[in-house]
């Protein structure tokens, strides 16, 4: 019953993440249409996606997620595409309706 119980406690709470991986990453985008600046907070448990050859990402991307955000202050949306690699380190992005700020 232990079994059980232990694959129930890792389906809620994720994978455990080696050393060096980190659990998040932030983006911090601003709308082009009002300024307001958006945080994005980017789970690597469960927001990204792993790269197929067939999804034809960059060179070296492992993983990769697609995000749209909408803010408060008004209704654009923004499109956020970024790739990593195994540490997550950040390989590649693109922002359409927004920009990000560094």
């Amino acid at each position: 019953m232990g079994g059980f119980l232990d694959n129930l406690k890792n389906f809620f709470t994720g994978p455990v993440l080696s050393q060096g991986q980190r659990s998040t990453v932030d983006f911090v985008i601003a709308c082009n249409r009002c300024g307001e600046e958006i945080t994005v907070r980017i789970r690597t448990t469960s927001d990204i996606s792993r790269v197929y050859e067939e999804d034809g990402g960059p060179v070296g991307s492992v993983f990769f997620v697609r995000k749209e955000i909408l803010g408060s202050k008004c209704n654009n949306l923004i499109y956020l595409t970024a790739y990593f690699n195994e540490s997550f380190n950040l390989i590649s992005r693109e922002v359409t309706g927004g920009k990000i700020i560094e």
